[in-house]
């Protein structure tokens, strides 16, 4: 099968240029012959603690039409992952697009950190059962954790997914900032070490972009975050067969996997975390994951119902 997965210059909030630059893509890979394109999470918005998204998102129609559209308009499968409020709450939802209308969805168990602040947690259905086979869905920090790769054991002939793996930064407080290197090298390998578990090739799309945060304080002291990784294009064991850095320019990358390997490894561990996170790191993933969650359930969960685009 050919693979096409989109390192995406993602502008901030703006959704309809976004929806447009991927449009555009999309009928590059098309061109391309690929069989199937991926963008990376959060491709129709970035991401960043600020009001800018918060409204994005709550003015912003299914995003899944477009994916709809463009699949049976370009006769490609697509697939990318948005934020959407439904009304009650909002999602960071990956859907998967055919060209005869059938979609697929899974949205990220758990948001990770300071997304905690725009959406809330989402399903366990890591397994997509499509007209091309078993196909896993894997975002971001999805990517850390047995528990995404105990779901897909022995059920999966290739993955799917992507990042917008925001860098740490000072406001993030010192535990956070003796991660920042771990961090980094994380949001490369960890799609690495998810195909290697599983033994089935990743397609996995990430961004070349940097966006405005504000610290949550009530100084809205402004600071910039890289998104960190890579796009790439992984086979069953581990080696990368096309990839684009973080600081590389928008780019579609390709590469052919094999789809007929189908997962039949068995993981024999309790283990949490694929990787060994510090206790500091565990300690501010708990305490600030809780201090963002309380900020969407007060904050944007009632301007998301006030401003609802139905």
């Amino acid at each position: 099968m050919k693979t096409a997965a989109v390192h995406f210059e993602t502008i901030f909030a703006d959704v309809t240029q976004n929806l447009n630059n991927a449009e555009s893509l999309v009928r590059e890979a098309a061109k391309n012959q690929s069989d199937i394109v991926i963008f990376p999470e959060f491709f129709t918005t970035g991401f960043a603690f600020s009001q800018k998204l918060i409204e994005a998102v709550a003015q912003s129609t299914d995003p899944s039409a477009y994916l709809k559209r463009w699949a049976a308009t370009y006769h490609i499968v697509v697939g990318g992952s948005y934020l959407f409020f439904d009304g009650i709450d909002a999602r960071n939802t990956f859907c998967l697009a055919f060209p005869d209308g059938q979609m697929f969805y899974h949205s990220k168990d758990i948001p990770t950190v300071l997304e905690n602040f725009c959406y809330t947690y989402g399903d366990k259905n890591n397994v997509l059962e499509t007209p091309i086979g078993n196909i896993g869905v894997a975002m971001c920090w999805e990517n850390m954790r047995y528990d995404t790769v105990r779901r897909m054991q022995g059920k999966v002939d290739f993955i799917v997914g992507g990042s917008c793996w925001w860098e740490l930064c000072e406001s993030d407080g010192p535990e956070a900032i003796k991660l920042k290197a771990f961090s980094a090298e994380q949001a490369v390998i960890a799609p690495i070490h998810v195909a290697e578990l599983l033994g089935v090739p990743f397609v996995h799309a990430s961004h070349h972009a940097r966006f405005e945060y504000y610290v949550l304080s009530g100084e809205k002291v402004v600071q910039i975050r890289q998104i960190m990784g890579a796009t790439q294009i992984i086979d069953g064991k581990g080696k990368v067969l096309a990839r684009r850095m973080y600081d590389e320019h928008q780019k579609i990358i390709y590469a052919q996997i094999d789809t007929n390997l189908r997962s039949t490894s068995q993981i024999h561990t309790d283990e949490y975390w694929i990787p060994h996170l510090s206790p500091e790191f565990t300690e501010y993933w708990n305490h600030t994951s809780v201090k963002f969650d309380t900020y969407y359930k007060q904050v944007s969960v009632p301007y998301y119902r006030n401003h609802f685009q139905k």
